[in-house]
Parts: C-alpha cells; structure tokens; sequence
C-alpha cells in the first residue's frame, strides 16, 4: 500500500512538472494535439509503403497510434516517436509500456532537433508552418528514396508525389494524404 502511495505522488509531481512545461515551451503555438482519425490508420500505413527494414519517424506522435499500429501489422520495422508535449507523451508512454512494442520507442523532445537521417520514412500531422520550417532539414538529412506521408497539410516548396483522398465527411479531419519521396 506504501508503494502505490509512493508512484502515486511520483506521478502526481511528474504530471506537475511537465504541465509547466507545457505552458513554458512555444512550440505549442502551433503543433496542438490533434489525433488522427481510427478509420485512416490503414490508408496511413498504406501511403507509408513501409517494409521489413523501414525505420518509421513520427514526428509529434501525440498518444503514439500511428506508431502502435504500425507495429501491430509488421512488428519487425523499427518505429520512433518524437513528442514535445507533456500529455500526449505520457500517454503514448503508458500505452507502450501496458499494450506496446519492443520496437518502438517514444521520446520526449523537439522533433525540430533531433536527428532524422536514420528514418526511411517519417509520418506527419503538423501544420504548414511546421511543415516549411521542417522541410531544409529533410532536404539535408534524409536519404536517396526516403519517404514522408503529411496528413491534410503539405508542404509549400515541395510538389507531393502522390496525394490520396480519403473518405469523410465535411467536417471531419484526415481528408488526404500527401506523400513525398525524398
């Protein structure tokens, strides 16, 4: 009883200390959480063109489920998510210890910094602003053949490959996918 008292306020204060974090990073001016819609995860993994020796990037996972699926599918390729905020970390790190996959790993971080030269492929859901200012950096780091799959947004400076539409209503989000090979 000690013990559960004790991871209790370990993540009472950890939940604490990254909601400061959050109110303090300016990244969250605008990459918000936004999750991706259940229905689209096939059309994602799909449009990925994924295979046994890909390394998935996604770059804010938020709760990680591009991640997980992609691993449920093919738990050979190597998946790594990158997020910066507090609550959508936790969670993807919760749901990876609980339901997740040895092959991959969440970290919390900025995307913005780290280095993507060893993905073969990298999913995105940020917003155009994000998109150009990431844009140099795959340009620099990524490899001959490497592939980028944005949902609803695309870059500014870069012609997609492929676009694909997916089924949905009006309103609701995750109505295509633009897909760049590198």
């Amino acid at each position: 009883m000690l013990i559960l008292a004790y991871v209790l306020i370990f993540f009472l204060f950890l939940i604490i200390f990254l909601t400061l974090l959050f109110f303090i990073n300016p990244l969250f001016s605008f990459i918000p959480f936004v999750p991706v819609r259940r229905k689209v995860l096939n059309k994602i993994i799909s449009a990925l063109e994924l295979n046994d020796q890909s390394i998935l990037y996604d770059l804010g996972c938020g709760d990680g489920r591009i991640l997980f699926a992609v691993a449920k599918t093919n738990p050979s390729i190597s998946c790594v998510g990158i997020e910066i905020g507090p609550f959508p970390f936790l969670l993807a790190k919760i749901k990876n210890i609980f339901w997740g996959s040895k092959k991959v790993r969440i970290l919390y971080g900025n995307f913005f910094k780290l280095d993507t030269s060893p993905a073969t492929h990298i999913f995105l859901y940020l917003f155009p602003e994000a998109l150009d200012e990431l844009l140099p950096k795959f340009e620099k780091e990524l490899k001959t053949g490497s592939r980028v799959v944005s949902c609803d947004f695309e870059f500014s400076k870069k012609k997609p490959s492929k676009i694909i539409e997916i089924e949905s209503l009006g309103w609701q989000k995750n109505k295509r996918l633009y897909v760049y090979d590198f």
